[in-house]
């Protein structure tokens, strides 16, 4: 079975990358196919050895028989599968592959991006892809055309026009990762994230920016601007010194907003940690306050509270507070969204995680195309922003307010 399987996703695969007949994303597609046969090969041979014996083969003690199959789906990021799930008869078989009720797989999406991540070793892909593809894999041609096109597609995303996107908010920040083989040095990868007019979500830059200087984010911004990317209402960002430099060259007079979960981050580095849940909780009342005012009132109560045994913590929380606020101008529904930089960091987070095991990349070719891939792949299984009637209206008005200023 395993030799038939092989020899059909080979010719797939192979017959998709070579031809380009495709009518979605083929990267998707290519995920999915892969996750399919790889899933269809576990259960096999999972029945196989409760069974004890093989597909057609008659060995004597065997513990049932098998009693055909039922279509199951799964549902990834890249797509729903649908699978044929064996059956036994006359065994009591629970599958720990897939649950009776397991819908979804995460194990699987872990391994989907190997196939074509970063090409960092035509081997280390091709031993990944053996449960898929039997004890051959991929040929190494294959593989190396996965991995180029991979890197095209990237190439194409980078260079598309940004002006037909109408951009509410504008999230910002930069992961550092080994970017080049045999060297030690990681490099700081800048990422920009919007939430548009119509509620969703999108990545709208990736780009190398050695590390997060004031040169690096405004070479970043000046190539979002030269595609066409239009002024949003907020500019969310961690409130690195050289990032706000280059926002307000390129951005001007755009308000922005300094992720609030970084500056209670910073005011209890300077908190003792037996404090640290009782000064916590008088932050959130500052950052999760029901309205401006009480937000307010809450750092005017802190500062008396904890001034005398902390002054430093308490001049961190009061410097340029009032852009740590500036959330509350929009609408209420917003507000979890748009206080802090999660909007990329969780995409981060995603990113770490999968390129552990990688250790370096090859090339920055192939860094960028995987950091891509990945931040583009996590934002898609996430909430954008509800565009209810209240919160279009109060967009309206402050587009208005904005019209005028500039007028």
């Amino acid at each position: 079975m395993r030799k038939s399987l092989s020899k059909k996703s080979e010719k797939v695969i192979r017959e998709m990358i070579e031809d380009g007949r495709f009518f979605e994303n083929p990267l998707s597609v290519m995920a999915r196919e892969g996750a399919r046969m790889m899933l269809r090969v576990a259960l096999e041979e999972e029945l196989t050895e409760a069974l004890g014996r093989d597909l057609y083969e008659r060995t004597e003690g065997a513990r049932g028989y098998r009693n055909g199959y039922k279509q199951r789906t799964v549902k990834l990021s890249c797509g729903d599968i649908t699978i044929p799930v064996p059956k036994p008869r006359g065994l009591s078989f629970r599958s720990k592959v897939l649950a009776p009720y397991q819908t979804r797989m995460r194990e699987l999406e872990e391994v989907i991006p190997l196939l074509y991540m970063n090409g960092l070793s035509t081997r280390r892909v091709k031993r990944s892809l053996k449960k898929v593809l039997g004890r051959k894999g991929l040929s190494h041609q294959t593989v190396s055309n996965i991995s180029a096109r991979v890197v095209k597609e990237f190439d194409e995303w980078k260079r598309r026009d940004l002006s037909g996107l109408e951009v509410l908010y504008l999230v910002v920040d930069g992961i550092r990762v080994g970017v080049r083989a045999g060297t030690s040095e990681k490099e700081a990868m800048l990422v920009a994230s919007a939430f548009l007019e119509n509620g969703k979500r999108e990545v709208v830059g990736v780009a190398l920016g050695n590390c997060e200087s004031y040169g690096c984010w405004k070479g970043f911004f000046d190539d979002l601007r030269e595609r066409g990317l239009k002024d949003p209402l907020l500019i969310v960002s961690d409130g690195c010194p050289g990032l706000l430099r280059a926002l307000e060259e390129v951005f001007p007079g755009i308000e922005t907003q300094r992720c609030t979960k970084h500056r209670m981050e910073n005011v209890l580095k300077k908190v003792l940690k037996e404090d640290h849940k009782e000064v916590r909780d008088d932050l959130r009342r500052v950052f999760y306050g029901p309205t401006l005012e009480h937000s307010r009132e809450a750092v005017v109560l802190f500062e008396r509270k904890w001034r005398k045994r902390y002054p430093s913590a308490v001049e961190c929380l009061l410097t340029g507070i009032e852009k740590c606020q500036t959330y509350y101008k929009f609408p209420h529904t917003h507000w979890r969204r748009i206080r802090t930089i999660n909007a990329v960091e969780r995409g981060f987070r995603e990113v770490r995680q999968r390129i552990r095991s990688i250790g370096r990349f090859k090339d920055e070719q192939r860094a960028l195309a995987t950091v891509w891939w990945l931040m583009k792949d996590a934002q898609e299984r996430w909430y954008g922003v509800g565009m209810t009637k209240e919160a279009r209206e109060i967009l309206a008005r402050l587009r208005s307010e904005k019209a005028l200023l500039a007028a």
